[in-house]
């Protein structure tokens, strides 16, 4: 049985004698040339990449300041709309209330200056029914002065007329209520005209 045999290349390599290709101050040379380009290049790749992170962080800045305005005008149209949802609900149901308790008080005031004045005739005070039993007290809390209680059916609790010889004052506060509520209407209109 025979064995193969391998053969193997030789590389020749330079004999001992022949000078080498660089000399010594050649080889530093060239290693201080290599240092520096390299140097440079580390320098040039970090430039690189601090401009590069500034692009980031100055895109990730406007993306935020994009998020901030369209966050600050979704939260300033959510508070607009529950401010007049809050104002609608004010006008159609505290007003009325704050209203209906505190007409005793305007007629009490409206009595007093009437009383001051020399009259030649009884102050008739018209109100609905149903405000009657709160308007005795009042009618009973300013002495000195002859006031007539007559109830007008056609009056709701927020209205009254006060009447003394040729002059007449009424206090109607569902004419303000009805005020209010235009007002709120025709800023309303206002506003939707604006967003359309």
């Amino acid at each position: 049985m025979r064995k193969a045999m391998l053969r193997l290349e030789v590389f020749e390599t330079a004999a001992p004698d022949e000078e080498p290709l660089l000399d010594a101050e050649a080889a530093e040379k060239l290693r201080v040339q290599a240092y520096e380009q390299g140097y440079g290049a580390g320098w040039q790749d970090a430039l690189q990449q601090m401009r590069d992170e500034d692009a980031l962080r100055e895109g990730a800045a406007l993306e935020a300041l994009q998020a901030i305005s369209f966050t600050y005008n979704e939260a300033h149209a959510a508070l607009e709309a529950s401010f007049l949802s809050l104002t609608e609900s004010l006008i159609e149901t505290l007003v009325p209330e704050i209203m209906r308790l505190s007409l005793p008080g305007l007629v009490l005031e409206s009595l007093q200056q009437a009383a001051a004045r020399p009259a030649r005739s009884p102050l008739a005070l018209y109100c609905a029914p149903t405000a009657r039993p709160a308007l005795e007290h009042v009618v009973a809390a300013v002495p000195g002065i002859e006031i007539q209680l007559l109830e007008e059916p056609s009056y709701t609790e927020a209205q009254v007329a006060l009447r003394v010889d040729d002059h007449q004052k009424t206090i109607d506060l569902d004419a303000v209520i009805t005020q209010l509520r235009d007002a709120f209407a025709q800023q309303m209109a206002i506003k939707n005209i604006r967003e359309a």
